[in-house]
């Protein structure tokens, strides 16, 4: 027993050892992480550059437009579906409008929440209306609904007299 592996040197068997364990790896690599690897290689060959950016719905986006504005499309849609619309149902296409485009873009009620504000603060004769505690519960249920942010009919109520 002793003599068979005398022709064999130490460099031999650690060089067949090593060989053995690339053919393995590299056979694991491609059967369970083939499209790891091809992104990798893709980004080492320099064909994929958006490698290190964030998804789109991650990355932070400014206002580019404000809500009143943007609303506009929106209302000429409300008015040529009523004749006249009251100041109350333009105050509420307006806000359906601003909360809508803010459900569109990554979370940031931080910038939803003063548009919205805006819009009430130009409003004053609905401030002391009997339509107010229902404008507030529109707001707060369509930010539940489109997930822009989590809002209370109280918390709402004091947008008004800012």
């Amino acid at each position: 027993m002793n003599h068979l592996l005398q022709h064999m040197s130490w460099a031999a068997y650690f060089t067949g050892v090593t060989v053995l364990n690339i053919a393995y790896y590299l056979w694991i690599g491609a059967s369970f992480y083939s499209d790891e690897l091809r992104s990798l290689l893709n980004r080492l060959n320099g064909r994929e550059n958006a490698a290190n950016e964030l998804p789109a719905a991650l990355r932070y986006q400014e206002s580019e437009a404000d809500c009143p504005a943007s609303a506009a499309a929106v209302n000429s849609e409300n008015r040529q579906q009523q004749e006249i619309p009251s100041d109350t149902d333009h105050l509420t296409g307006r806000l359906k409008a601003c909360i809508a485009i803010a459900s569109e873009k990554p979370f940031a009620p931080a910038v939803l929440i003063p548009q919205l504000k805006k819009i009430l603060q130009e409003h004053p004769a609905l401030a002391a209306s009997a339509e107010r505690p229902a404008i507030n519960e529109l707001i707060v249920n369509e930010c539940e609904k489109t997930g822009t942010a989590l809002l209370t009919e109280e918390e709402v109520d004091q947008w008004w007299s800012v």
